[in-house]
């Protein structure tokens, strides 16, 4: 299985696909100061179809200006809340942001950065990063938002920020330490103090279908047990950056290379085809 994996990897069109892929809103940012803002709001947005969430996103990156860092030290609640109320994509709304940015602030002004905020809760003795992961999570709910109108954190605002010991995918999450931690082409490798060994699979339905198509996985279901099982098979292929393949799987599924059956029209020239289990 490594060898058609690691072509795959190798020689996948990332600069085409980049326009269809949420990694390309914090890609805009030199500053990684300002680009751990927008890439954890931008994959926390990363719900649904891109071209569905992608002009929220791009509305919301206006409203911040061109350093979204200056603008979340500088937030102030009574008199930028309101700057968010016209949002509403699926899930989330305008009072979900502000107090998302509320607890970004908070965080800034605390430890000085995100990286400096996750480094605070992450420790080398665990296996992975969910444990660094809930605490980071945590940190971001577990605040008083009454200066923006909230008396606890809402619906939008979990769904925002979910806490992996609740057991799901937390596809967003892994995906937004995904940029942060690794460090290619495509990643950003901001945060050099987390082993790439410890990232998990970031699982959505385009990744989960392949990872049923190639025997990476037997569960049915998307939920954190899968994402264990998927990294597991994966990280026995390269142990030390098990989840670099997640980008090229995810669009190999999401351009159409990949239907999850035998087909006439795309498989004959897919070079993952002599470890696909619809051809064995």
């Amino acid at each position: 299985m490594r060898g058609p994996l690691e072509a795959l990897y190798r020689d996948f069109d990332y600069r085409g696909r980049l326009a269809h892929d949420v990694i390309r809103f914090p890609r805009r940012y030199a500053d990684p100061l300002d680009r751990e803002i927008v890439a954890l709001l931008a994959a926390s947005l990363a719900y649904g179809r891109v071209d569905l969430f992608g002009p929220w996103v791009e509305r919301l990156l206006a409203w911040l200006g061109p350093s979204p860092r200056a603008f979340a030290l500088a937030f102030v609640p009574a008199r930028d809340a309101a700057l968010f109320a016209p949002f509403h994509y699926r899930f989330t709304r305008g009072p979900d942001l502000a107090a998302a940015m509320l607890a970004i602030h908070r965080l800034l002004v605390r430890h000085g950065s995100l990286r400096m905020a996750f480094l605070a809760g992450y420790s080398d003795v665990d296996l992975d990063v969910r444990p660094a992961l809930d605490r980071f999570a945590a940190s971001l709910l577990d605040q008083d938002f009454s200066a923006v109108g909230m008396r606890r954190p809402s619906r939008g605002l979990k769904h925002l920020f979910p806490r992996p010991v609740d057991g799901s995918a937390c596809k967003r999450w892994h995906l937004f330490l995904r940029w942060m931690v690794r460090r290619d082409h495509l990643d950003f490798g901001d945060w050099p103090e987390i082993p790439p060994a410890k990232l998990l699979i970031p699982l959505d339905t385009h990744v989960a279908n392949m990872a049923d198509a190639l025997g990476l996985t037997r569960r049915r279901s998307r939920t954190g047990r899968m994402v264990e099982e998927v990294t597991a098979s994966l990280r026995a292929l390269d142990p030390a950056d098990p989840i670099k393949y997640d980008f090229a799987l995810c669009h190999t599924r999401m351009r159409g290379d990949c239907r999850g059956r035998r087909d006439p029209g795309v498989c004959p020239g897919c070079g993952l085809r002599p470890i696909c289990r619809h051809w064995r």
